[in-house]
């Protein structure tokens, strides 16, 4: 266990810059192995990323060539792919944390082998192509047998999902056409690589999106656009606290329903050359947010956001939630004096939240656990809070940022 305290709360003031996003360094990555002559360069790498990291260590396994330069990545996978002592490619399976590398192996190898827990969704986007797949006890094999384009909309704006269709869409013969596609940064930068490449992407970043098939791809670069889901992170935080912060490198175009909501209760927004800039206000007025307005929202997304919402005044409500993963947090709001209540699937909260709560709490869930935090930042409570290893590896990097801004964090081990 890890005790953290933050005392007084505090407002979020200054400037964070954010890192490039690692979703689209792995889609960057994947795509590398699609590539016939050429390298594939990647620029503005957070190269410490965990996903990233681990992304660079899959292609030194099966064979490629990796090279870092500042922060860029210089991948050759041109040559062929063999077999290697620390990873088989023809036996070992491929599991959900490589999962944006399954069509572009399909592609490369013939057939790709994923785990038995392997995203059914990820699977079905490969079958609408026209792969095909064998499920045995132990794995599932895909091959690629009759690659076709055709038109695919999705039920959910899902950017993995999208992700998948386009590294393998890409040469499937005739064109795909894809509604309802996500409005993703990663997705857009992925196109941008994969045109840069000599694929015939058209329309990423829209809702519809048309991919003509072509039979060689090669080297080619792409700049990664900065963690925009990072970005709306740090301005509900700073919301939270009614701070004055810039996010430098938060780009508008990916998050006008959250600056919209934010706006709405209060807060000014200011969109600025680098970044955007958000001072918030001490009084924040109800406003009814959505969950589906975010891309892919995390549990970590759907507690700030649940924490904006609690600390409004008036009776608020937020759409759109997991709320069976967000029951512990919701436990957390009744001891602050907040009552919850779903109607229709909406979560709607009445009460104001009390400042008397002191001393240590407890809490095993992460859902809880950032409540509780929250709570602490905005100054409705004075606690020590006590949260698992697992916990507080998944908060840590905020914890450690928030310090960086003033408000003083101490993080310990409990006595």
């Amino acid at each position: 266990m890890v005790r953290i305290r933050v005392e007084n709360g505090g407002r979020l003031s200054g400037t964070v810059t954010l890192a490039g996003d690692p979703e689209a360094v792995v889609a960057g990555q994947a795509a590398a192995l699609l590539s016939s002559r050429g390298k594939v360069i990647l620029d503005q790498v957070p190269l410490a990323n965990e996903r990233v990291t681990l992304g660079t260590r899959f292609l030194k396994q099966i064979g490629a060539q990796v090279e870092t330069a500042g922060t860029s990545l210089k991948i050759d996978a041109t040559h062929s792919l063999t077999d290697q002592p620390t990873h088989s490619l023809t036996d070992q399976p491929l599991d959900n944390s490589l999962a944006e590398f399954a069509g572009p192996l399909m592609l490369r190898q013939g057939k790709v082998i994923l785990t038995p827990d392997f995203n059914p969704r990820l699977i079905d986007a490969l079958k609408i192509l026209g792969a095909t797949v064998e499920g045995q006890t132990d794995q599932i094999i895909v091959k690629a047998t009759n690659l076709r384009g055709t038109t695919i909309t999705l039920q959910e704006p899902d950017p993995q999902v999208m992700i998948t269709l386009m590294l393998t869409a890409i040469v499937a013969s005739d064109i795909t056409v894809i509604k309802n596609a996500p409005h993703s940064p990663a997705v857009v930068a992925l196109a941008d690589l994969l045109n840069r490449m000599g694929a015939r992407v058209h329309g990423a970043g829209d809702r519809i999106v048309r991919i003509q098939g072509v039979t060689l791809l090669h080297g080619g670069d792409v700049l990664i656009p900065r963690n925009q889901q990072t970005a709306a992170r740090w301005l509900t935080l700073a919301a939270l606290t009614a701070g004055d912060l810039l996010v430098d490198g938060a780009s508008p175009t990916f998050m006008t329903s959250l600056l919209n909501h934010l706006e709405q209760a209060g807060n000014t927004i200011v969109k600025q050359a680098t970044g955007v800039r958000i001072i918030g206000t001490h009084y924040s007025l109800p406003t009814a947010l959505s969950m589906d307005d975010f891309l892919a929202p995390s549990l970590i997304d759907q507690s700030l956001m649940l924490g904006l919402v609690t600390f409004m005044n008036g009776r608020r409500s937020l759409a759109g939630t997991k709320l069976d993963d967000l029951s512990p947090a919701l436990t957390v709001l009744e001891r602050l004096g907040v009552t919850p209540q779903v109607e229709a699937g909406c979560l709607k909260l009445s009460g104001q939240p009390t400042d008397s709560i002191k001393g240590p709490v407890t809490p095993l869930a992460l859902p809880a656990a950032l409540m509780w935090l929250l709570a602490s930042l905005r100054g409705a409570a004075s606690i020590e809070v006590e949260v698992t290893d697992q916990v507080a590896r998944v908060i840590a990097p905020y914890l450690a940022a928030v310090a960086k801004q003033g408000i003083q964090v101490e993080i310990s081990a409990p006595l």
